[in-house]
């Protein structure tokens, strides 16, 4: 399933990239389609940060990203790097004192702020925030000469930077670098230009599960049931990759398993992240293509864990797991796997078995293949170089098909009945 973000770049005095606003899209058509303020927000962030990621949408530049005022007070900014992300408060949001207190939290851990839509420097609205904030959004449209300069003093005494919307011509751009104007946006540098990746919808069922295993405390939380229910759903493996590899977290390893992927970014990271991944995939569950691909990624990825544990290979018995599981994933994304590998921090060999170059990963996938496709005389072949038996593998892919289809019947049919309902 494709994912669309626009972004439109914020220029500094000299006329270099500062940072990008990002924006809600949701196709390849430029405009805003109308949605809920929460949802559009929450869809930028995890198309910005997870699916697409920063690297390739922003260089790492700074984002700003529009908040509502409950998003504020569910404290969902800080569930991003303040590096990376700029808080843009709309214009409808009111400064009660609880939205000043969220801007209060978010200033004290190095969060910056952005007022959308400035329109005159005695409004209320500016002056209830102005110890909290950053940068000014100066809406040129809406404002005079006159108006822009007592902003700008304003802005000067409270050592605040001005951004100019709207820009559209070289000789606005002139008189607003003449007036003290900081940063610049508007289509006289670029309009929105879309970016975009792809996504595997999540299955909600799943997902509350998750949930309710990590609502234990830290001491009592059980990773190891966490990674297994993990196992059971592609999309929360890929994006738990997908995450890791992101600049959001930083970290450079190389993953081997879903346990250590989990333990690498935290039970309390995690179930943030849960909150924002769940987020209407039920709309999407019927965009992926047929089911039917992501239970034979499910059995190959059970059958290679199970021939692993037979055979007692050296390499972790998870690995073989993430390598049945990913083994479709570029039918199901309809990518390049090429492109789809650059984007997860698995493992060198993982990546290379995915890849059909030959390991031992590769060797146990094409027996598992062989025999998902009846290919008996390559699957013998296989079998011998193993030295297993005939009764070894089909014991196997029996175990394979019940492990499946159980999963299909608790996970895919209680999604579809909430779904329908």
């Amino acid at each position: 399933m494709e994912v669309f973000v626009a972004r439109q770049p914020i220029s500094n005095r000299n006329e270099g990239v500062f940072g990008y606003e990002l924006l809600y899209r949701n196709s390849k058509v430029n405009k805003f389609t109308h949605v809920d303020a929460d949802q559009a927000t929450k869809e930028v962030l995890i198309n910005s940060f997870v699916n697409i990621g920063l690297k390739h949408l922003s260089e790492n530049k700074p984002c700003f990203v529009n908040f509502t005022e409950q998003l504020l007070l569910d404290g969902l900014p800080l569930d991003f790097p303040p590096e990376k992300l700029i808080v843009e408060i709309l214009e409808d949001v009111n400064p009660t004192p609880e939205v000043i207190a969220a801007c209060k939290e978010l200033k004290s851990k190095g969060y910056r702020i952005a007022l959308d839509d400035v329109v005159a420097a005695d409004h209320d609205r500016v002056m209830e925030m102005v110890e909290y904030i950053d940068i000014i959004k100066m809406d040129i449209r809406q404002t005079s000469i006159e108006e822009r300069k007592e902003i700008i003093r304003l802005a000067e005494k409270y050592n605040i930077q001005v951004l100019a919307e709207k820009v559209e011509t070289r000789e606005e751009h002139q008189q607003l670098l003449v007036e003290g104007v900081n940063f610049f946006q508007g289509f006289f540098y670029s309009k929105p230009h879309i970016v975009s990746s792809y996504d595997i919808p999540l299955y909600n069922f799943t997902y509350l599960q998750l949930l309710k295993e990590l609502s234990m405390t830290s001491e009592t939380i059980n990773i190891d049931e966490v990674a297994d229910i993990f196992k059971r759903d592609l999309s929360l493996t890929f994006k738990l990759l997908r995450l890791i590899n992101s600049s959001t977290f930083n970290l450079k390893v190389d993953i081997h398993s879903i346990k250590q992927a989990i333990m690498l970014l935290g039970t309390d990271a995690l179930k943030k992240w849960l909150y924002l991944l769940s987020m209407d995939d039920f709309a999407k569950m019927g965009t992926i293509g047929s089911k039917e691909i992501l239970k034979i990624s499910f059995q190959r990825a059970k059958m290679c864990e199970l021939i692993a544990e037979k055979l007692r290979l050296p390499e972790r018995v998870d690995g073989y797991f993430l390598t049945g599981l990913l083994s479709m994933v570029d039918v199901i994304m309809g990518r390049p796997l090429n492109g789809i590998l650059e984007q997860l921090p698995l493992e060198n060999q993982i990546k290379r078995a995915l890849l059909a170059e030959e390991n031992r990963h590769r060797k146990v996938l094409d027996l598992v293949i062989s025999i998902e496709r009846a290919e008996f005389g390559v699957m013998e072949e296989k079998i011998q170089a193993f030295e297993l038996s005939a009764s070894d593998i089909f014991n196997i892919y029996e175990q394979s098909i019940k492990w499946t289809d159980s999963l299909y019947k608790d996970f895919f049919t209680q999604v579809e009945e909430n779904h329908a309902g």
